[in-house]
This record gives structure tokens, sequence and C-alpha cells, in this order.
């Protein structure tokens, strides 16, 4: 869920979405948190705003943290963009974004009021696919009760893998996860429990009234990940909303001194909106 609250400003309180761009201009979106909103904001003073740009949206699965901020996307009302949806762990992705525009929720009432042309896709069909210059390969995995899809984009030998929410049962990097990372430049892997919290079996949202914590990793358990799959450097993501900045600073800090007293080359940080990079 989204945290926007003043402890939490320095690494951002937007729920998932990350922007990626091919060394051609090709746009590409990880997810549609409340982050995409920005994200379309960003983009009318470009081809998007003169009704003549175009995205993929890959989407990880269809939890309400990663597809609220489809609804927002304001390139998408602009007639004559256009708009590739995929993904999302799920066999039928259209009808649930239909569902999020229902009135019941939305004054939009369907997805047919979009001005942009907006077309899905099944992943199931497309074991690789490309975007510019941009080869995307996706491998669906489970956390907790639900399937995850992650992604791994490459280009010119250059990789980032993505995987937003992730669990690891035994406590061990999950093998077929760690191959699809193997060696990647970028690896975006979730960290939402502390050490402890993961300890103590993780933090429900709402306490000992909500359901079992679950489906999530910690900061610990993803730096163990990004060593077995040899990764270049690695951005914990998807931050509790209980986490303030302070928290998040505490536990990159913790990992960084573990990986110096083992002598380990993997160069962490703890992801915040805003930041750019390149693979």
């Amino acid at each position: 869920m989204a945290a926007p609250v003043g402890a939490t400003q320095g690494y951002g309180g937007n729920t998932p979405c990350v922007e990626v761009r091919g060394a051609d201009g090709a746009l590409i979106a990880l997810d549609a948190g409340m982050g995409l909103y920005w994200l379309g904001r960003s983009l009318l003073a470009g081809p998007h705003g003169r009704g003549k740009g175009e995205l993929t949206l890959l989407l990880s699965h269809t939890h309400w943290d990663h597809i609220q901020g489809f609804p927002f996307f304001v390139p998408a009302f602009i007639p004559g963009n256009r708009m590739a949806v995929w993904g999302g762990g799920v066999d039928h992705l259209e009808p649930i974004l239909e569902g999020q525009m229902n009135p019941t929720y939305s004054p939009l009432v369907s997805l047919s009021n979009l001005g942009a042309q907006v077309e899905f896709g099944e992943l199931g069909t497309h074991p690789t696919m490309t975007v510019g210059g941009v080869t995307i390969t996706h491998l669906t995995y489970p956390s907790g009760p639900h399937q995850i899809v992650g992604y791994r984009l490459e280009e010119g030998g250059r990789s980032l893998c993505y995987l937003p929410e992730v669990e690891h049962p035994s406590g061990e990097p999950t093998p077929a996860l760690v191959e699809f990372a193997r060696g990647a430049d970028i690896l975006v892997h979730e960290a939402y429990y502390t050490t402890e919290e993961l300890a103590r079996g993780g933090l429900s949202l709402a306490g000992r009234s909500g359901p079992p914590a679950g489906g999530h990793t910690s900061f610990r358990e993803a730096t163990e990940f990004g060593l077995a799959a040899g990764v270049g450097k690695m951005y914990y993501f998807y931050h509790h909303p209980d986490h303030d900045d302070g928290t998040i600073e505490a536990a990159v800090a913790a990992e960084r001194a573990r990986l110096r007293v083992r002598g380990a080359e993997l160069d962490v940080e703890a992801a915040r909106e805003g930041v750019e990079f390149e693979v």
C-alpha cells in the first residue's frame, strides 16, 4: 500500500512502477502502481502529450498496489497514443483491468472510454518479445499463495532483472529464480521485511487480526539471492509501508556491513523514487 507520509519522503511512498528506456527511446513500464501516474505526467511534454506516444506495460501481478495507477495514467486518455499491456500472473488480464473501471470504483466506467489504443497480450504465447532493441523474457513463479511474473530485459549485452515480490520458502535462494537472474547487471528484488521481522514470522498489515504474513522476503534474503545469482548491483525494492527512511537506511547499512565482512563484491542500494541509472 502507499505510504505518502513525511517519514517516507526520502525513499518515496508510491506503489510500484519502474520506467525503462531502451537505447532507441523505446518505453517500458514495470508494474502500474501509483508511480504510473507520475510517469504519465512526466511524459506529457513529449510525444505522449501529442498523441504520438507508445508504452509497453509489464505487470508482475494484479494485486491492487500493482494496478491502481492504471486508471490515472494521463497519456491513456489522449487519442493517438498506444499502450500494450502484458502479464499479471493471471489468464484473463483484460477483464480484471476492465473491472477496475467499474462505476463502483471509477467514473471511467469502461476501458473503452480511454482515448488511447490499449491492447492486451498473453505472455504464454510470447516466451520472448522485443520492444525496440530490448529483449524481454519472463518467468512465472509462486510467492506465498499467489503467482508472480518476473521479467528480464536485455539490450546490447546488458541486463536488468525485475522480481518485485518474492518469497524464498526454504530461507535459501530459490534455484529457478537464481538461474533466471543469473549474471544480471541490475537486479530489482523485494526486501519487504527486516531480518528481525521475518524471524518473527513477518509483519502483517492488520496485526494479529489480519491474515498470516507471507509471500515476501527480507533484506538479508535478498542479499543472499543477489550473491547466489552473481548480479552486479541490487536495488532493494517494495518497501513495507511501516518502514520509514531511517528503518530502510539502517537495514541497508547492516547488509553492507555483512558484505564487507565476507569480502563479497555486491553493490546494494535501496530503491527510491526518482532514482535514475544506466544499465
